[in-house]
């Protein structure tokens, strides 16, 4: 289990399946270009590629995502862009595809694992279906897709459309609890 030290820290926390402490990485970088390997400023979402068990790490304050090997060897890194860029959530589901929410552009945001965008939904504000501050999101068994909002306090649930092409929903979970 891998845990994100983001607000107070700026690291990496690894854990055995009891939950015992195995090791941490990453240090404070300068902010806003930090480019230097490990180097974070608000380490704020963490995804695990299931195949190969990379760790793709949000290092927000940066901009930018860093994937490490489960020990914490750096990899490679990609940018997300400068500002209005605030990407605050890291998801990677069955289809083994990165999923982002960018809080700038208040979109859901699609990249292949190798951090090349391949596409982006949403719009901003507090109607149904917009998004305001997506702090949570999460995909059930059936493909629905769950977002929980800051701003506006709020849950939604989006379910895909009969004959809706697979490739623009958030894939279905690798490994699912409810099983």
């Amino acid at each position: 289990m891998f845990v994100a030290d983001g607000y107070n820290g700026t690291r990496v926390a690894k854990f055995d399946k009891d939950g015992k402490f195995l090791m941490a990485w990453g240090q404070k970088g300068t902010i806003p270009n930090e480019k230097r390997p490990g180097y974070m400023n608000n380490v704020h979402g963490i995804a695990v590629d299931p195949m190969t068990h990379r760790v793709f790490v949000n290092d927000r304050g940066n901009h930018r995502a860093q994937v490490f090997d489960e020990n914490g060897k750096f990899l490679y890194d990609w940018s997300f862009g400068e500002d209005p860029s605030d990407i605050h959530l890291f998801y990677i589901g069955a289809d083994r595809n990165l999923w982002a929410y960018d809080r700038g552009t208040s979109k859901m945001l699609k990249y292949d694992l190798e951090g090349h965008f391949l596409y982006s939904w949403g719009t901003g504000g507090d109607f149904a279906g917009g998004f305001w501050g997506v702090h949570g999101f999460s995909v059930d068994q059936e493909g629905n897709f769950y977002v929980a909002e800051v701003d506006s306090g709020r849950v939604q649930k989006f379910s895909p459309r009969q004959g809706v092409n697979p490739a623009f929903l958030v894939s279905k979970q690798v490994y699912s609890a409810w099983r």
